[in-house]
């Protein structure tokens, strides 16, 4: 009996294929869908959410203008976001938080939020969802892509669509298609998140500081690694003495290909936990009766291959707050730099304001029928380090499945355009 996997491909047509399921994808899908495409979403995993899930962010950031004073959040714009955004306070009964320098956002359960993101695709009835999917090549003729093949379950398929949305978060689609691209991955590092139960609730007011001073004597008496220091808490986590903590790891060391920095990250941060674990319980009072609950299943990776777009959000656009006649998103998130250091380099712009991200943002300079969305649009570093949050990439995908939509019906895409931007407002 052969073990070797089928040599024949399924056939698979249709308007718009999503590729990512993703906070990115689930928005480009339901646009596409609910403007009358048939759809097809591909998705790597077996639900939905991505990062946001797989990653177990537990917050939504980038849904809301930064205020120091007022009492309420206030939504930075209208549209998919806000939806989703309320769908999901509903099924995680939880409300937006003030954190640091009048920032809001909103906290869920990572499970909370694949479901809420699978009842949104299937009530799109027009939206057929392909799960355990990857791609695998693209055939491009004319400056168009006329088929993507992808592995389902190891089983191959090859699908021809009118139109094409890369959700992956790294650009793939894109990148084997031809679109110029850059690497990203040494911007920003990457985060594991882990989850402790029974630890003392009020560690949620008090903070870390005890923990870190005893992580900090550990480290310098070599017990153990410096990396150790670089925790801290989700925020809104807390709930019955379940805290959930991520791990800042350092950015990727660009002499490695990204597959093996990828590889290199998860078998460290991994082995780490137990030793980490182990210390805190036998140290800091607020964690002696804790047990590692969950680990999320896969690394938070914050930045990666991103388009060199027919446009280029600038990161000035994102400091002064530009607008443009073509903007499709709203971005109200602060640049926010992970690096070496043990916190986050902040840089903020004026409370109560936004920027536009450009339609031309999400539209490869080589390829015509092929939009991107999420942290694989194109901009320059610092900008992207506040372009890639849950909340505008949300704001993405809707708008590059709406203009995907378009396109596969043979509308102008000004149409398209003109239609998001009064979504948004």
């Amino acid at each position: 009996m052969s073990n070797a996997l089928p040599t024949g491909r399924t056939e698979i047509s249709c308007d718009v294929l999503v590729i990512g399921g993703g906070a990115a994808g689930i928005a480009a899908a339901t646009a596409a869908g609910r403007a009358g495409a048939q759809v097809v979403l591909l998705e790597r995993y077996g639900f939905l959410g991505g990062l946001a899930t797989s990653a177990q962010v537990g917050t939504i950031c980038g849904l809301y203008l930064r205020d120091e004073t007022g009492v309420e959040a206030v939504p930075v714009s209208n549209g998919f976001a806000s939806e989703f955004a309320g769908r999901l306070q509903q099924t995680s009964g939880t409300k937006p938080l003030r954190v640091d320098r009048g920032l809001w956002v909103l906290p869920y359960f990572p499970p909370d939020f694949a479901h809420v993101a699978s009842t949104v695709v299937g009530e799109t009835k027009n939206v057929k969802l392909i799960s355990h999917a990857t791609v695998a090549n693209t055939c491009v003729e004319n400056s168009k892509i006329k088929s993507v093949r992808a592995l389902a379950w190891n089983e191959p398929l090859n699908f021809s669509a009118k139109a094409v949305v890369d959700c992956t978060g790294e650009a793939t689609a894109a990148a084997l298609a031809g679109a110029g691209s850059e690497n990203g991955a040494t911007d920003q590092s990457p985060a594991l998140v882990f989850v402790l139960e029974n630890v003392d609730p009020t560690l949620a007011l008090r903070g870390l500081l005890e923990a870190r001073r005893e992580l900090r004597v550990s480290v310098q008496k070599g017990i153990l690694p410096a990396l150790c220091e670089r925790i801290s808490i989700v925020p809104g986590s807390g709930k019955n003495g379940r805290f959930a903590f991520k791990f800042s790891l350092l950015p990727a060391n660009p002499d490695l290909a990204l597959w093996q920095q990828v590889t290199d990250w998860e078998t460290e941060s991994r082995a780490l936990l137990e030793p980490l674990v182990n210390f805190l319980v036998n140290n800091v009072a607020a964690f002696r009766d804790a047990r590692l609950e969950s680990v999320a299943p896969q690394l938070g990776v914050r930045s990666g291959r991103r388009i060199l777009g027919r446009a280029r959000l600038a990161d000035a656009d994102v400091l002064n707050t530009l607008k443009s006649v073509q903007g499709i998103a709203r971005g109200c998130w602060p640049m926010e730099r992970w690096t070496a250091a043990p916190k986050p380099e902040m840089n903020y712009f004026a409370q109560q304001k936004f920027y536009d991200i450009p339609f031309d943002c999400l539209r490869p300079v080589e390829l015509e029928n092929i939009f991107v969305a999420g942290r694989c649009l194109s901009a320059e570093t610092g900008a992207m380090t506040s372009a890639r949050v849950i909340g505008t990439a949300l704001a993405t995908g809707w708008a590059a499945g709406t203009a995907a939509a378009f396109q596969a019906a043979g509308k102008s895409l000004d149409e398209a355009v003109a239609l998001i931007r009064k979504q948004m407002t």
